[in-house]
């Protein structure tokens, strides 16, 4: 879910984007050193249109939120962003730089049986840049998205704010279930305590469940009443042992678990009402 380099926390699903962005730049600026047109250029130009197109297609889908909140459309750190628009944005760039590509080498004075190679040379760098990237990019979600179906509700014993232990997979098995790791010295977990109230108040098909990491009673009790929240459940994990078993040592994290008990989304990081809104719609 995430990955720790030294004192910082990615999600694992930002470190595979970076990983194949880095591998379809490298290849490219490998494959355009002997040809007269910069191909990274190009591929960092498609990366751009893809991921801002995908940021603007989940805007426009939540524009009524967003709206509300007009300062977090530039808050990309929410991960609200359309996998398919951004391919298919990307695509369609992908297209263009290729017409590009013929046009500056029909401009060039060569024979035209040079023009034709370089023409080929450069067509074929892009393309083979890309689908590199790609490759990882399909590959490492596949594997992901592989190891999140797999997951299943922890079976952890923590204990109530008010009230006895619990078991949390039979607590809250049956209902879709929203399970918020965080704790009080976190901002980002503060900030979108307030959200997860809503969602309560909101969703009553759905539990909502923040699972403190290890703080004491008396000290959540405090936080809880400063803030004026009023959450359902608020379990405490003093050993920090669901998101071990979860592979997610970053705060915050969310996971979204289906009726079935099986794992639906995760998010790294603070999210926002679209985001929320947007992972809530995928439970079943």
């Amino acid at each position: 879910m995430s990955t720790t380099l030294g004192p910082f926390a990615f999600a694992t699903v930002h470190l595979i984007f970076i990983v194949s962005s880095i591998l379809a730049l490298s290849a490219a600026w490998w494959l355009g050193k002997s040809m007269r047109t910069s191909l990274s250029d190009a591929v960092f130009r498609i990366i751009a249109v893809g991921l801002i197109s995908a940021r603007l297609y989940f805007v426009i889908k939540y524009v009524d939120i967003y709206l509300a909140a007009p300062w977090q459309i530039i808050n990309v750190r929410d991960g609200g962003f359309s996998l398919w628009a951004g391919l298919t944005a990307g695509l369609a760039w992908t297209v263009r730089e290729l017409i590009v590509l013929h046009r500056k080498n029909r401009l060039q004075q060569e024979p035209k049986q040079d023009q034709a190679a370089d023409l080929r040379r450069g067509q074929l760098g892009l393309v083979g840049a890309l689908l590199l990237g790609l490759t990882v990019f399909s590959g490492g979600h596949l594997w992901l998205n592989q190891h999140i179906g797999q997951t299943q509700f922890p079976q952890a014993s923590l204990q109530q704010l008010n009230g006895p232990p619990v078991n949390l997979a039979e607590a809250f098995h049956g209902k879709p279930t929203v399970v918020n790791l965080w704790a009080s010295w976190c901002p980002p977990c503060v900030r979108e305590m307030p959200l997860l109230e809503d969602a309560a108040d909101n969703w009553p098909d759905v539990h909502i469940v923040a699972v403190n990491q290890g703080e004491e009673s008396a000290q959540i009790d405090a936080f809880l009443q400063q803030q004026g929240l009023a959450l359902p459940h608020v379990l405490l994990d003093q050993r920090s042992q669901v998101g071990a078993m979860v592979g997610s040592h970053a705060l915050p994290t969310t996971l979204f678990f289906n009726s079935d008990g099986s794992l639906s989304y995760t998010h790294i990081g603070e999210f926002s009402a679209a985001t929320l809104e947007n992972a809530l719609r995928r439970l079943d």
